[in-house]
């Protein structure tokens, strides 16, 4: 076991910014680039560290921000040792799509029907994040430029980017019409605020979460220092990113809200229902009568909350998706004494275009969310988050009910609404609401450990 840390050991300067802040950047290239000259692209990887932005580059927020991963298979592309590469852990060394019946990717998820270049391979990420579509678009065309001759060949490019609100302006909202991005891990040592219900209750209040949750070569909840993949130069500071690329079906969702519901109003108390939050943000945990936007836009009260007064879900459904997402203390016994050891960081934009309100059906047009779910440890964290929480109803009693907005939903499955007084409320005949149409798993180094593959030889 490495030796241990405490968060004032730190180096935010080491550490690439995604690992432990939240991106709030409204335009975005997600750039995907496989090796063809092994010397050439551990020079450029080597080169290109002193770009990348770290933690401690957020303190005074930029106007840009670059950051560089690897799969498995692209450090095996680049000449990493052997001994390095098993040091790794089973589930990155196999990348995703080997490991989609555990995830649920099966049938229309299935690796078979992901999008390229995720059909085949990706080598590495690279993530252009802005404030202006001018300065990604300026960035990444200079990225473009600069891969030429150094051994790397971009593969494809998934233009991201906040959606328009009623105004037109953008705003954090996903497709389906809600808000997004307010449920994110508060993380000692990040610089971060910890915002109230960001992080795990404690004496009353909240507190961070520890740093080797997200970060390698820290310490974690349990107070351990997870063994680094080696040599340690390559591992410390360290953190992987779960990449999904997840198509959603806008008017299915919209559809299946028509069919279920008696009006209107009924339609977005049984989306809240499903989603665990008005469209607005507010948590029925909070607002379970009706929304409330005023409690939406307040950081300090939008997630202040834990649902320990609401066991049996009757303001907000235990199998609500953010309630699976992070169950906080409504969860009781032994599925919840590890709670707050699956969180996820997750950072990430829409992409395509915006499904009118009006549309009479399917457009048949590309749109969906780039997930991008920051853990330091992919098989306890995101792994076990999407077979569990997400595809397995059985953790929190509610049978083979799967969450009803992503999870692997087949038009057979139900989602159950309690009430007071009785009886329950259960829409049935689930389809799917979310495809997954590509992904794979990376390794985010540290500042040092970029610099240090340009001298990398197998």
């Amino acid at each position: 076991m490495a030796a241990q840390s405490a968060a004032g050991d730190l180096d935010r300067n080491d550490i690439q910014g995604m690992a432990m802040r939240p991106y709030r950047f409204p335009f975005a290239h997600y750039h995907l680039l496989n090796v063809s000259d092994a010397a050439k692209a551990r020079r450029w990887f080597g080169g290109v560290a002193g770009r990348c932005t770290t933690v401690a580059n957020l303190d005074a927020p930029p106007p840009l921000a670059f950051n560089v991963a690897l799969s498995w298979q692209g450090l095996s592309a680049i000449g990493t040792p052997e001994p390095s590469l098993s040091s790794f852990p089973q589930e990155f060394q196999q990348g995703m799509a080997a490991r989609a019946d555990r995830l649920g990717d099966v049938g229309d998820s299935a690796p078979a029907r992901w999008d390229a270049p995720f059909d085949k391979r990706v080598h590495a990420l690279v993530v252009v994040s802005a404030m202006t579509a001018a300065d990604r678009d300026a960035a990444s065309t200079a990225l473009l430029s600069d891969l030429r001759d150094n051994g790397l060949v971009a593969a494809s490019t998934i233009d991201a980017k906040l959606l328009p609100g009623p105004d037109g302006k953008l705003v954090p909202i996903e497709h389906f019409g809600y808000r997004d991005g307010i449920t994110q891990p508060a993380i000692e040592g990040s610089g971060e605020p910890a915002l109230p219900g960001a992080g795990i209750p404690d004496a009353g209040g909240w507190r961070a979460l520890k740093a080797g949750e997200f970060v390698l070569g820290q310490p974690d909840e349990t107070g351990a220092v997870p063994d680094l993949p080696t040599p340690a130069t390559l591992g410390a500071n360290g953190s992987f990113v779960v990449l999904r690329k997840l198509h959603q079906h806008v008017w299915a969702f919209r559809d299946f809200l028509r069919r279920s519901a008696t009006d209107e109003a009924d339609a977005a108390l049984v989306a809240a229902k499903m989603m665990g939050r008005w469209r607005s943000g507010a948590p029925l945990a909070l607002a379970a009568a009706q929304d409330d936007p005023a409690l939406a836009a307040d950081p300090t009260r939008n997630n202040d909350f834990t649902y320990l007064d609401d066991l049996r879900g009757t303001s907000c459904p235990v199998g609500a998706h953010v309630r699976r997402l992070n169950p906080r203390s409504g969860l009781t016994g032994p599925n919840g004494a590890s709670v707050h050891r699956h969180r996820l960081l997750r950072q990430g934009l829409p992409y395509g275009s915006h499904l009118p309100a009006d549309a009479a059906a399917d457009d048949g047009a590309e749109r969906g969310a780039i997930m991008l779910l920051v853990n330091a440890d992919i098989a306890r964290q995101f792994e076990f988050v999407q077979k569990v929480w997400i595809n397995d109803g059985d953790f929190a009693g509610l049978g083979n009910d799967k969450d009803p907005m992503i999870g692997g939903n087949d038009g057979s499955g139900f989602f159950t609404i309690p009430r007071v007084p009785p009886p329950r409320r259960r829409l049935k005949e689930l389809p799917a609401f979310v495809s997954t149409r590509g992904g794979e798993y990376f390794f985010l180094p540290g500042i040092a450990a970029l610099r240090s593959l340009a001298d990398t030889a197998s």
